[in-house]
């Protein structure tokens, strides 16, 4: 019934304000805007979830709704934040969250400070994410945009700096930031960690609880340049990210105790490129993050995963007139740089293929009119490195697998 409800409200919100928003705008301030959208999915996957149940039935738990505020202050002082409900299988269930909210101010086009909650920079995409309308895929590349650790991605609470500076070969936009992020229960990857632990301890006998984790350290920054060469720009972006969890500690023959540990994301990067020829666009990002996973007991810091992920993607559009979208790509991820071949995954008793996933995509994208879009898309997959956590039973997953998706956007 709150589904519904929801539902209701924000359909009726943006039908009235984009019957009425000149109007709108014009009676309250000229200098105040309102803006939202609400997507809703469907997807289709074969032998394995790409959600949960989608290989039985297929599943439409795949749905976002947002409302966004943003008010000029004056020519320096910008004010905004959106508020976004969403469903992506277990994660987000509909509840209404604060997705950003900050203070922008610009003391000049080359400096500038954000403080609030704000979207992380890093890639082309992460920033827009949460906004189905700025980007053609139902399925942003999970090799960069991980839907299983979208959340502590998505954005840092803290301050920014920006700025765009012209550099004579073109111009570098920059935004540098630290701060810390928010760490849901119902994350994906928090269960990861618990279960990297627990295999840890496991040849001991020990085990451990479900952990609550915390941020200690978040900073990082991008750089894209905007190139002398027409329609070409270079990105560059780093993330450092420490955390702590605590966890209640089982030994056998002794009571639980409590014990915490860290999970560390040091000197991860990503590189991004893409060049606009006409109407068609080639794109693509390299990204490589070194996580490691480690528990402190009998007085030392014991380190149960050390690996770093790899992942890339290259990415096709062709745009024919001002309506369809064209576009393709191939995808590229591995959980663990050195071990293609899944050696690590076999070792653990799971199928080799946990080490990898490849995916090639095709789509169209059709905006129907300013407010209305809606897209296809088919994947083929080799492996299940990205999407085993959601499967409850890994050893009846295949290492082959397809999805169809579809989505219809409303944008006001």
């Amino acid at each position: 019934m709150k589904r519904f409800f929801l539902y209701g409200i924000i359909f009726t919100l943006s039908i009235f304000y984009t019957c009425t928003g000149i109007a709108f705008s014009e009676s309250i301030s000229d200098r105040i805007q309102l803006n939202g959208f609400l997507s809703q999915g469907y997807v289709y996957s074969t032998h394995n979830d790409f959600i949960p149940q989608s290989s039985k039935y297929g599943s439409y738990e795949m749905n976002e709704f947002a409302m966004t505020v943003s008010a000029d202050v004056s020519k320096k002082l910008r004010l905004g934040f959106q508020l976004l409900s969403r469903d992506f299988g277990r994660i987000g269930n509909h509840q209404i969250i604060l997705d950003w909210g900050f203070a922008d101010y610009k003391f000049s086009n080359s400096f500038g400070l954000r403080l609030g909650k704000i979207k992380t920079p890093f890639g082309f995409y992460n920033e827009v994410r949460d906004t189905d309308a700025l980007f053609p895929m139902v399925v942003l590349p999970q090799s960069i945009y991980d839907e299983s650790m979208r959340s502590v991605f998505v954005a840092y609470n803290g301050l920014g700096a920006i700025g765009n500076l012209n550099i004579g070969l073109g111009s570098l936009s920059y935004h540098l930031f630290m701060g810390g992020v928010n760490h849901p229960s119902d994350s994906p990857y928090v269960s990861q960690v618990h279960t990297a632990v627990n295999i840890g301890v496991m040849e001991k006998g020990w085990s451990v609880a479900p952990i609550t984790m915390d941020t200690q350290l978040f900073y990082g920054g991008r750089a894209i340049w905007k190139t002398p060469l027409p329609g070409l720009r270079l990105g560059g972006s780093f993330v450092h990210l420490r955390t702590k969890f605590t966890t209640m500690l089982s030994v056998p023959q002794q009571e639980d105790q409590q014990a915490f540990g860290y999970m560390k994301i040091d000197r991860g990067f990503f590189l991004s490129g893409e060049w606009a020829i006409g109407n068609f666009t080639l794109s693509s990002e390299y990204m490589e993050l070194p996580v490691e996973i480690s528990l402190m007991h009998s007085g030392k810091e014991n380190v149960y995963s050390d690996e770093t992920m790899q992942g890339w993607y290259v990415l096709g559009t062709w745009l024919f007139g001002d309506k369809v979208t064209l576009y393709s790509y191939y995808d590229r991820f591995y959980a663990q740089k050195g071990d293609k071949k899944g050696l690590s995954s076999i070792r653990l008793g799971m199928p080799a293929y946990f080490a990898w996933q490849k995916d090639i995509t095709g789509g169209v994208r059709i905006d129907i009119n300013f407010n209305w879009t809606v897209k296809f898309e088919f994947h083929s997959i080799d492996g299940l490195s990205k999407s085993y956590v959601f499967n409850d039973d890994i050893f009846g997953t295949k290492r082959r697998w397809q999805i169809i998706a579809a989505k219809l956007s409303y944008n006001f």
